[in-house]
């Protein structure tokens, strides 16, 4: 099943590839016709266009409209909110802070090797690191923005 939606993507990537229009004109303002950004602003729009589809289609065969649909997401509104509020500002920056942990790590541990970057490259990438692990054991420690309603 999996290989059937890499196949379908890589299809769709390719004919929005082929084309390059930008598919709106208000929306994608300064995009040339042709560009790489036009492609990838079809892309988005055709697997848009696709997902809405067959939603409903889903809907005209289950009997249910957009508006029972809208009735339903409000109602999980709040969950989903902390939800992705939780997944974000706490695991993603967790694991963001260990991928810079473990890249200064693997930078200061391995320099036998004959492949290692040099010094003043080295103290460039540590630095990234800690600017960017900072940043994220920042928002990481933050507390949680739960609005009430």
């Amino acid at each position: 099943m999996f290989d059937f939606i890499g196949r379908f993507l890589s299809r769709l990537w390719r004919v929005s590839n082929f084309w390059r229009i930008p598919p709106f004109e208000d929306a994608s303002a300064g995009v040339r016709v042709g560009s790489r950004l036009g492609g990838c602003l079809m892309f988005l729009f055709l697997l848009l266009c696709i997902v809405g589809g067959g939603l409903a289609i889903a809907g005209a065969i289950f009997g249910f409209t957009f508006d029972d649909v809208d009735r339903w997401l409000d109602g999980f509104g709040p969950s989903l909110d902390v939800v992705g509020t939780v997944l974000i500002q706490k695991v993603l920056m967790a694991i963001v802070l260990l991928i810079c942990i473990a890249i200064g790590a693997g930078l200061l541990f391995a320099r036998g090797a004959p492949d290692t970057p040099s010094w003043g490259k080295t103290i460039l990438i540590l630095l990234l690191c800690l600017a960017v692990g900072y940043c994220s054991t920042v928002n990481m420690l933050a507390p949680l923005d739960v609005r009430a309603g």
